[in-house]
C-alpha cells in the first residue's frame, strides 16, 4: 500500500465513519460532548472542546453523502482490485 491520493481519500472515509458512528447520547455524554449544554463549562474557557462538539454536530449532514462515497470507493475497490 503506497503513499497515493486514493489512500489518503480512503483514510478520511474511515476517520469520517469513525466519527459518525459515535452515539451522541450513549458515548459522547460520558465525556461531556453530547451537546454544547452539556459540556459542563463556559464554551470560551475551552474552545477546543466546543470546536470538536460543533465539527461531530456539523458532520451529521455527511450521513447521505458519505453512503455514496462509500459505494462509490468499494465499486472502484471491486473493479481495480485494491490491495
Amino acid at each position: 500500500m503506497g503513499f497515493s491520493l486514493f489512500n489518503l481519500f480512503k483514510a478520511g472515509l474511515l476517520l469520517t465513519n469513525a466519527v459518525l458512528i459515535l452515539h451522541r447520547k450513549r458515548f459522547l455524554s460520558k465525556f461531556g460532548m453530547d451537546d454544547l449544554a452539556n459540556m459542563g463549562c463556559d464554551p470560551s474557557e475551552n474552545p477546543l472542546k466546543a470546536q470538536i462538539i460543533n465539527l461531530m454536530n456539523a458532520m451529521q449532514y455527511l450521513k447521505v453523502p458519505l453512503i455514496g462515497l462509500n459505494s462509490v470507493t468499494i465499486v472502484f475497490e471491486m473493479l481495480l482490485g485494491g490491495a
